[in-house]
C-alpha cells in the first residue's frame, strides 16, 4: 500500500498545457526523492474508455492528473477504474479540481479507499480546512507538496505549477504555459510530444532544439491565421465568413479571433468524414453567445454534421440555407 506522493510510477493525466504541466511538476517531485522512472499516459474525460491498463507495466501506483469524472458519463469513468484495479494496479492519488464528490461517489462505487489517497480531488473554489480553495490541478498539487515537504520542494516545481494554474485559466503567456502551448498545437492530437514535453521540463526550464521547431511550426499556423483573416468576408449582421482551405490552422485560436470580429464565425474548411472514409468540404458555424446548434438543427434545408451549442458543422450544401437562418436569428435578437 502506498504511504507517499513520491511512490507514484504511473501518471495518467489529461493532455491539457495545465495537465501536461503538472505532471512535469510531479515527474521533477519524485525525482528529488527516489529518481525511479514515472510512466505517462495522456488522455481526456471523454477517453479514458480507449485506455488499456493491461498494458502497463505490472503493480503501478497511479496517479490521475486533472481528470474530471466524465460528467455526461460517469459509468465510463468509473469503468476505467475498475479495469486499473483489475489489472493489478493501485490508485494512490486523484489531483483533479473538477469535482470532488463526483471522484468520491467513484471511489465508492469502485472499491477505491478514498482516506488512503495521498492526493484527494477538491472542487474548486471550494474551501479547503480553512484554506481558499484551489483553482486548478497545479495548484492542487502545489499546496499538498508544500505542505507536506516544504523542504523537498523546488522553485522550479513551483514554477511549473504556477504556470500550470495559469493555463487552466487559459492565460498561455507564462513561461512554461507559452513554450507547451505552442508545441503542443502545431501537433494537437499527439500524445507522444505532450509527454516529451512534460519529461523535458520536469528537469529543465529553456527548450531544446526539438521543442523549438513545434514552436516554429504553430508560428506558420498563426501566419497561415493571418493570411485567412485578411480575406474574410463580411456578410452582415454580425456574420463574418472565411476559407481554411488548403491551411493547416489552430481553430481555437483561429474562431477566437474570429470573435474579436463578429457575432457568428464561419469557417470553410475540411474535416475527416468517416461516413466516406476521406475529408470532405465542411462549414462550420460558431458563436459565443447562445445556442446555434438549437438554430441550425431545426432549420429548413440545413444538415447538420456534428457539433454543440456554441459550434455546428453543415454539408456544403446546406451553407446557404445556413447562414439564412442564422441570419433571421440575429435580426430577431437586434
Amino acid at each position: 500500500m502506498a504511504k507517499y506522493i513520491n511512490d507514484c510510477n504511473m501518471i495518467v493525466s489529461v493532455g491539457s498545457v495545465d495537465g501536461v504541466l503538472t505532471t512535469a511538476a510531479l515527474i521533477a517531485y519524485i525525482d528529488v526523492w527516489s529518481k525511479h522512472k514515472v510512466g505517462v499516459q495522456f488522455t481526456q474525460a471523454f477517453q479514458v474508455d480507449r485506455i488499456d491498463p493491461s498494458k502497463w507495466e505490472a503493480n503501478r501506483k497511479v496517479c490521475f492528473i486533472d481528470l474530471a469524472v466524465n460528467s455526461r458519463d460517469e459509468a465510463m469513468t468509473h469503468d476505467f477504474v475498475r479495469r486499473v484495479l483489475a489489472a493489478g494496479h493501485e490508485i494512490i492519488g486523484i489531483c483533479d479540481e473538477h469535482d470532488a464528490a463526483a471522484w468520491q461517489k467513484c471511489c465508492e462505487a469502485t472499491g477505491v479507499d478514498w482516506n488512503r489517497l495521498v492526493i484527494q480531488p477538491k472542487t474548486r473554489g471550494q474551501e479547503d480546512h480553512g484554506l481558499p480553495g484551489v483553482t486548478s490541478s497545479g495548484s492542487l498539487l502545489w499546496r499538498v507538496l508544500y505542505l507536506l515537504h516544504p523542504y523537498f520542494t523546488t522553485q522550479h516545481i513551483e514554477l511549473l505549477c504556477a504556470d500550470a494554474d495559469a493555463a487552466d485559466r487559459m492565460d498561455f503567456t507564462t513561461h512554461y504555459g507559452a513554450l507547451v502551448n505552442n508545441a503542443v498545437k502545431s501537433d494537437i492530437a499527439n500524445d507522444a510530444r505532450r509527454e516529451y514535453l512534460a519529461r523535458w521540463f520536469a528537469f529543465n526550464r529553456e527548450p531544446d532544439a526539438t521543442i523549438l521547431g513545434w514552436c516554429a511550426e504553430y508560428e506558420a499556423i498563426l501566419a497561415n491565421h493571418e493570411e485567412i483573416l485578411s480575406a474574410r468576408e463580411d456578410l452582415g449582421d454580425g456574420i463574418v465568413r472565411v476559407d481554411s482551405r488548403g491551411k493547416k490552422v489552430d481553430m481555437t485560436s483561429l474562431m477566437g479571433e474570429l470573435y474579436k470580429l463578429s457575432k457568428v464565425a464561419i469557417v470553410i474548411g475540411e474535416s475527416y468524414d468517416n461516413r466516406v472514409g476521406r475529408k470532405v468540404v465542411a462549414h462550420s458555424f460558431g458563436v459565443q453567445k447562445g445556442d446555434i446548434m438549437v438554430v441550425l438543427s431545426s432549420a429548413d434545408g440545413v444538415t447538420v454534421v456534428s457539433g454543440f451549442a456554441s459550434k455546428v458543422t453543415v454539408t456544403p450544401e446546406s451553407g446557404d440555407a445556413a447562414i439564412a437562418a442564422v441570419r433571421a436569428w440575429l435580426q430577431n435578437q437586434a
